[in-house]
């Protein structure tokens, strides 16, 4: 019984296959087989002439703008910054970079002392006593400190920028 049916189910797939196997082949035409461009069976477009313009074309042409049409901008020229905040951008970068000098002069320090110069701190922080970090600790804060400084840098000036301000003007 269960044969039968497994031969019935094997029969009804085996059927549809073989009698799309068996259909006459010339109802489904051959793929086409790549033939060299320009035959007469695949025509091939006659590349455009490309247009070269000469003086005389574009005197003919009708006027011709560089920046544009006025009429069409979509954006404003940004407005010349005032007094005022060009000096808060001054004040801000003359602190960062004071804290950069800061950060290089104990860099400095340290490096001294890694090639076995002399200190003139002797290993003691300003207001804070001896200090208990390694030196290569202490260098790698100082590092990270360096880097972030810089960074708060960039982005001052980048915000100025934007601004309107150029940064010629904030030297």
């Amino acid at each position: 019984m269960i044969r039968r049916v497994f031969d019935l189910l094997l029969l009804a797939l085996a059927c549809p296959t073989l009698l799309l196997a068996s259909q006459d082949p010339a109802a489904n035409p051959p793929s086409p087989s790549p033939q060299p461009p320009g035959t007469a069976s695949n025509p091939t477009p006659a590349p455009k002439a490309r247009k070269v313009w000469t003086n005389e074309d574009v005197r003919s042409a009708g006027s011709v703008s560089v920046v544009g049409d006025q009429r069409n901008q979509k954006y404003t020229m940004t407005k010349h910054a005032d007094a005022a905040t060009i000096q808060k951008y001054k004040t801000n970068l003359q602190k960062l970079e004071a804290q950069l000098l800061d950060v290089n002069k104990q860099l400095k320090a340290f490096q001294d002392f890694a090639e076995g110069k002399p200190v003139t701190e002797a290993g003691q922080g300003i207001n804070h006593g001896y200090i208990r970090v390694p030196v290569n600790q202490q260098t790698q804060k100082l590092l990270d400190k360096k880097k972030d400084l810089e960074q708060q840098i960039d982005d001052l000036y980048e915000s100025a920028r934007k601004n309107g301000i150029e940064s010629g003007e904030l030297k």
